[in-house]
């Protein structure tokens, strides 16, 4: 039996070894072959998150700093486009723009937008209709504004005031050249055209060549998106030919320096090719990949820069102090317009920026940079870890294993960190990560198998409940969860199908039954998904709840964006179930947020884990009321006021049937940075309104409730005030009178 058991050590000795050769040569091998190229695996997925971790973790104006010269970003925004009208406009428009900036002292206007193709005159067109019809002479007599409305060559002329910088699309179809190019700011010998690996575009979409004749330069602006969908890096440069040509960003730096050309390094690459290593830049050295491109060197999240509207360019009530000796790039931040980038510091991040933060990087010389030897290292750094481990884990007991495990993992994430805020130089860290996790895990068994005990536990108490990523959470601390009853603040959500009686009396039970599930399954998953736990079902109703098990600060916000994210939800079914020949779905929500009584309550033979209390019921009135006001979702007084980023809508101020003090109601409205200016403008009116109705000035509510009921979509709401106003109007009314209407009815 000794015999046996040390044969048996021995087997796990030499299988936990040959593993860990195993899983150190093939992340070693993975840097020495395919990290390079990589977009989409594991390991790289890994290395975007460290990447955008590492880099939002320290951002000022020392990180990356500010160049002395002006960026200043014109906007095509929504409140441009609601004034001005949809895009494309007018080139005699862009010519007005261009004429405003330059008389503001603009030294560089670049363009984010193209103009592929030209304008057609208008007075021509009416002039061919003229011909067509026999009206010579009226074809004749519109000869004297045909000049007034070329307004290619007025934004052509308008473009010698002061230096334009276009942007054009390179592409990978090579039937496709469109417009002009620019001159090329480097061309390659024949060893470099044969050699070079930069990316290499084999068609393009430019502007019209008179625009582009007239302007000072042009650049690119095609993106380099990695796997995960998220802009971290962007082409300086790029070939198409034997030419190599600048960014949009590097263009207007050369046109800012008044240059023509840029020195490139190229260096060998492997046996055979070469890459690009340097961009000269005036008297700066801008590092590259191998294919030409750099990192962004964000400053912070979207507006690091000054954003002005472009309708106020176009109507000159601009600060004009705000463009002296400016670079300018015109570019959009409206979603309609699709140039919205995810990137390390913001998920919705103008791609205009994204250009402002390259020149920036470009004028002051200062990029973050990914040494091009930076995979051969790591395989190095693999390869001794992988040593190490072999050597040393099995000398070493459990809780030291655990201890050293933890300290190598601490020591890699801070020699990564100290290399970046002292290099500015990004090393990939995810696999020396997982090496040390993995290794480290094979010599932990005993640890895990007890954790797997604990997970068992905490997914059997709560799995029904709560998703997947509160029980990853609850694992952390398992002994702190539990069923005993508690009181804390919370917020509860009730949800109902209207009308919902009459809908199954017309279904089979199989089709209800379906039904329900086809609803209830994206519902749920949209409460899991904005970390909420599901109390019960009943019938077509589902009770929800925040704040529990896990402790939640932001609870009442939560709740609300998983409300407004079910109607969107529901508004994908319903399409789907109207093709099934089922009915629509409409529902009512009603949240509320206060003290409540949660655990595990019920009897000896059933419990469920529920919460109890006069702000859950108060939640349950709310959501019978919906259909009263013809809302979709009412909110007490304390889920409005925990939600400051939303704007609300004060909907009444009731006293429900079991309850003696009066609320106040909301109707969430949106995100008040998202609002319109006629939205906004709509909710000052409807809360002056309510305070006349409250104040008892009757006549003027009711005028101001007209003019809502009219102009809204939403009516019922205002034609149950205007209603009320013909009934109480000729009432009197006691002196304590303030508005509080009472529901009788649960």
């Amino acid at each position: 039996m000794p015999l046996l058991r040390l044969l048996q050590k021995h087997v796990l000795r030499w299988s936990v070894v040959s593993i860990s050769v195993l899983i150190t040569l093939s992340l070693a091998s993975y840097h020495f072959f395919q990290a390079q190229s990589d977009q989409n695996s594991f390991i790289k997925r890994l290395d975007y998150l460290f990447y955008d971790w590492r880099y939002n973790l320290a951002l000022n104006d020392n990180r990356f700093p500010r160049a002395e010269e002006n960026i200043v970003i014109v906007d095509i925004d929504e409140p441009s486009l609601e004034q001005i009208g949809r895009w494309p406009w007018s080139r005699d428009k862009i010519a007005l723009m261009v004429e405003n900036l330059a008389a503001a002292g603009t030294v560089v206007i670049g363009f984010d937008v193209l103009m592929t193709e030209p304008q057609r005159n208008p007075t021509r067109d009416l002039q061919q209709k003229a011909r067509d019809k026999g009206r010579e002479d009226l074809a004749n007599q519109l000869d004297s504004f045909v000049a007034e409305t070329e307004y290619d060559q007025i934004l052509a002329n308008s473009f010698s005031q002061t230096d334009i910088v276009l942007p054009f699309l390179f592409h990978s179809n090579a039937d496709i050249q469109v417009g002009q190019l620019p001159p090329p700011v480097y061309s390659l010998t024949a060893d470099q055209a044969n050699n070079l690996i930069a990316i290499q575009a084999d068609g393009y979409t430019s502007n019209v060549d008179l625009l582009q004749e007239a302007a000072i330069g042009a650049g690119f602006i095609v993106p380099s998106i990695d796997g995960d969908g998220v802009l971290r890096s962007a082409p300086i440069v790029q070939r198409f030919g034997t030419e190599i040509y600048p960014s949009l960003s590097l263009a207007m730096g050369m046109a800012y320096m008044f240059l023509d050309n840029i020195d490139l390094t190229i260096r060998p690459f492997g046996e055979g090719f070469d890459m690009i290593s340097k961009v000269g830049f005036v008297d700066k050295t801008i590092f590259t990949d191998f294919k030409g491109r750099v990192l962004v060197p964000y400053l912070g999240p979207q507006g690091e820069f000054p954003y002005v509207s472009a309708s106020s360019i176009l109507d000159n009530s601009f600060d004009k102090s705000v463009f002296e000796n400016a670079l300018v790039l015109v570019g959009t931040s409206s979603v309609g317009l699709a140039d919205l980038r995810s990137t390390p510091v913001g998920t919705q991040y103008p791609g205009v920026e994204v250009h402002a933060n390259l020149l920036n990087g470009l004028l002051e010389g200062i990029f973050p940079v990914e040494p091009s030897d930076a995979n051969i290292f790591m395989a190095g750094v693999l390869l001794i870890l992988g040593f190490m481990f072999t050597v040393f884990s099995n000398r070493l007991g459990p809780f030291q294993l655990t201890i050293a495990t933890i300290l190598l993992l601490t020591t890699l994430v801070a020699i990564n960190l100290f290399i970046w805020f002292t290099y500015n130089a990004s090393l990939p860290l995810a696999s020396s990560f997982l090496l040390t996790l993995a290794l480290g895990t094979l010599h932990l068994l005993e640890g895990f198998l007890s954790e797997r005990r604990a997970k068992q536990h905490v997914t059997s108490v709560f799995g029904q409940y709560v998703p997947s990523a509160h029980i990853s959470q609850m694992l952390t601390e398992p002994d702190k969860y539990g069923f005993e009853g508690e009181t804390r603040e919370m917020t509860v959500l009730f949800s109902d199908i209207r009308s919902f009686t009459s809908m199954s009396e017309n279904l089979s039970a199989t089709e209800l039954k379906d039904l329900l599930n086809r609803y209830f399954t994206p519902i749920t998953e949209t409460i899991f998904n904005h970390q909420g736990t599901i109390d019960k079902y009943v019938g077509d109703m589902v009770m929800a709840f925040w704040g529990a098990p896990l402790d939640d600060p932001k609870h009442a916000s939560h709740a609300l964006e998983a409300s407004v994210e079910m109607l969107a939800v529901l508004s994908r079914l319903n399409p789907q179930l109207e093709q099934l020949g089922y009915p629509q779905i409409k529902v009512g929500i009603g949240l509320n947020t206060g003290q409540m009584n949660v655990g595990d309550m019920g009897s000896s033979f059933r419990k469920a884990y529920t919460v109890l209390g006069d702000a859950v019921n108060l939640g349950s009135r709310l959501e019978s009321l919906t259909k009263y006001y013809g809302v979709d979702i009412l909110v007490g007084p304390m889920t409005m006021s925990q939600c400051p980023e939303w704007t609300f809508r004060v909907i009444d101020k009731i006293q429900v049937k079991g309850k003696q003090e009066p609320v106040l109601v909301y109707e969430p409205i949106g995100k008040t940075n998202h609002l319109s200016k006629a939205r906004r403008a709509e909710m000052a009116r409807h809360e002056k309104a309510f305070e006349l109705y409250r104040q008892q000035q009757w006549e003027e509510a009711k005028a101001l409730f007209t003019e809502l009921h009219l102009q809204s979509q939403q009516v019922e709401i205002y034609q149950i005030y205007l209603d009320r106003i013909e009934l109480l109007s000729w009432q009197e009314l006691p002196a304590s009178w303030d508005g509080t209407f009472t529901h009788t009815q649960k």
